[in-house]
């Protein structure tokens, strides 16, 4: 009888053994489960703000190229108008072109969401590994970018204005001025033309025409880079448009 006891008891053991050991692979399948819903809830939440950022960018960086493709053209029809030896027979239209030509802008890409991501150790939520590899590769192309920028930027400022000032009347430019960022016209101009006129040589010329393409030259390499962010921007939203879709 003792041993029949002994072997009920022993047996009981194991069955609480087993049944306690069951509860806690249900308990530890539970939060498996859980944190994993919590997971895929962070990485849905994550990209929806990321195609967010990146779809107020690609508007941006469109807004961008629209302007220094105006900037370009300018500085294409002023290089004609100088070979052309034409510039004092259109004054206005110089004034115009000489307003582009200095109109250029940079892409300022927003990078709140994707930079957060990346630097603050949630990039491992994101499961796809090609939006990962993105997101890091997407924060290097913006640094490289602004070298260009500040040289097209300092070029501007330190070669051609000085020139400019000494020969062309700017100031006219102000009657034709328009900011694109003034959106309830709090600008004020200028109402009247300047009584200076254009005042080149002919032994300017050639300056005038490798001023006009060293600006255009440094400017090719930022609208070069606008091109490439762009079409990266639209990799990037395609990419997680396909991960929202199978999520």
């Amino acid at each position: 009888m003792s041993q029949n006891k002994t072997s009920k008891y022993f047996k009981y053991a194991i069955g609480e053994i087993i049944l306690v050991v069951i509860g806690i692979l249900i308990a530890l399948q539970i939060n498996t489960w859980n944190q994993q819903r919590i997971e895929n809830k962070q990485e849905l939440e994550l990209l929806k703000a990321l195609k967010d950022e990146f779809e107020y960018n690609l508007s941006e960086v469109d807004a961008t190229i629209a302007v220094n493709k105006k900037t370009t053209k300018s500085c294409l029809t002023l290089t004609k108008l100088i070979r052309a030896d034409s510039l004092n027979k259109m004054p206005e239209y110089v004034d115009s072109l000489l307003l582009n030509i200095g109109d250029f802008t940079s892409f300022d890409a927003r990078t709140g969401v994707s930079g957060e991501i990346v630097n603050s150790g949630k990039l491992n939520i994101l499961k796809n590994k090609n939006i990962r590899a993105q997101l890091g590769n997407w924060l290097t192309l913006i640094a490289d970018c602004e070298e260009d920028i500040l040289f097209r930027s300092d070029n501007y400022t330190m070669n051609l204005m000085p020139f400019l000032m000494k020969r062309f009347p700017l100031s006219n430019g102000e009657l034709t001025k328009n900011l694109a960022f003034d959106k309830m016209n709090y600008l004020e101009t200028y109402q009247e033309k300047s009584p200076f006129r254009i005042n080149i040589s002919e032994d300017d010329l050639m300056e005038f025409e490798n001023q006009i393409w060293h600006h255009k030259h440094n400017h090719d390499y930022v609208v070069i880079n606008e091109r490439n962010i762009r079409d990266f921007i639209m990799a990037t939203i395609k990419m997680i448009e396909e991960e929202l879709k199978s999520s």
